[in-house]
């Protein structure tokens, strides 16, 4: 875990949250769509109890803000690239978020961040 600021779970930062949900996507591009994404992880925090600090933040209704801001986190530091209609996961981002997957997370979580990572992707592919 991070100490510093920002919104956190009992264990973790939303954006390590997310930099561990995104060590595991097969992909390296997603869209920008801070709407889309925000109902998406909407759908998955109801399934997924590691994503609960987003509805907690969010107040359970709009997730986009708390997204936006940690997606940004990731840009400022260079895990994601941002660009015209999408982030991209930078091989020094996906090298960061596996590493920290691995270290912050017990094993019990990652498996629940791989779960995560799977709908995520099915969620964006519709």
């Amino acid at each position: 875990m991070t100490q510093g600021s920002g919104p956190r779970s009992m264990r973790y930062s939303i954006d390590e949250v997310l930099a561990g949900m995104l060590a595991s996507i097969t992909r390296n591009e997603f869209t920008d769509d801070v709407a889309r994404l925000g109902a998406v992880f909407k759908t998955l925090s109801a399934k997924h109890s590691l994503l609960a600090p987003f509805a907690a933040v969010g107040g359970g209704a709009d997730f986009s803000a708390v997204l936006k801001d940690a997606l940004q986190k990731l840009v400022n530091k260079e895990f994601i690239h941002h660009e015209q209609g999408r982030y991209t996961l930078t091989p020094k981002g996906r090298a960061s978020c596996v590493s920290s997957k691995r270290m912050l997370f017990k094993a019990t979580d990652v498996g629940q961040l791989e779960s995560t990572a799977r709908d995520f992707e099915e969620q964006l592919a519709v």
